[in-house]
């Protein structure tokens, strides 16, 4: 009897890890449907009409470059930029990188810094990764993690459009197609 008991616990244990495992697979699935990525552009196209003050500032933090010096995103205000937080064992990070290499190339008035989150990949890995592909873009290397705090990254990929004078516009987090990436670059271009 007690060994019954102890499998119908079991069974029951299972089915639930199931049940929980597909429902959070579910709502992680949407977070990287292209849909999805421009409703929030949409949803925060209101921060690019409003007043810019220090209150959208972008947070500032320090990564280092492909020659492991270190620098601030402040060092790059000036110009609008598009910072993508990303990891090279990310497939949707890697789904969406020729569309932000393809938009580097074409847009030369637009800072575009590709922040490898360091912190929880392999700086090894993720080099390899970006000269094995051929990308130009800048790339800087999050190693402590600053970056993903700052910004309170839970998901990967997630971007970040910021204006010239340093404030954030919009961003959206999950895998962008090219015209979710173009809506972003037009709404900081000037």
């Amino acid at each position: 009897m007690k060994n019954k008991i102890i499998i119908c616990v079991c069974i029951v244990a299972v089915v639930l890890g199931f049940i929980g495992t597909y429902a959070l697979y579910n709502s992680l699935r949407g977070n990287y449907k292209a849909d999805n990525l421009a409703e929030t552009l949409n949803s925060t196209e209101s921060a690019q009409n409003s007043q810019k003050t220090n209150e959208n500032a972008a947070p500032d933090f320090e990564a280092q470059d492909k020659d492991g010096n270190n620098v601030l995103l402040s060092d790059y205000f000036g110009k609008p930029i598009v910072l993508n937080l990303w990891a090279s064992w990310c497939s949707p990070c890697k789904s969406e990188m020729p569309y932000f290499e393809e938009a580097y190339k074409n847009n030369p008035d637009i800072q575009f810094l590709m922040v490898n989150m360091t912190a929880g990949d392999d700086i090894k890995d993720a080099k390899a990764f970006i000269k094995k592909e051929g990308y130009t873009f800048p790339v800087l290397y999050d190693v402590t993690g600053e970056a993903a705090y700052v910004y309170q990254a839970e998901s990967l990929p997630m971007t970040i459009f910021i204006d010239e004078n340093g404030n954030m516009v919009t961003y959206g987090v999950g895998a962008f197609d090219k015209a979710t990436l173009q809506k972003g670059i037009d709404m900081i271009k000037e």
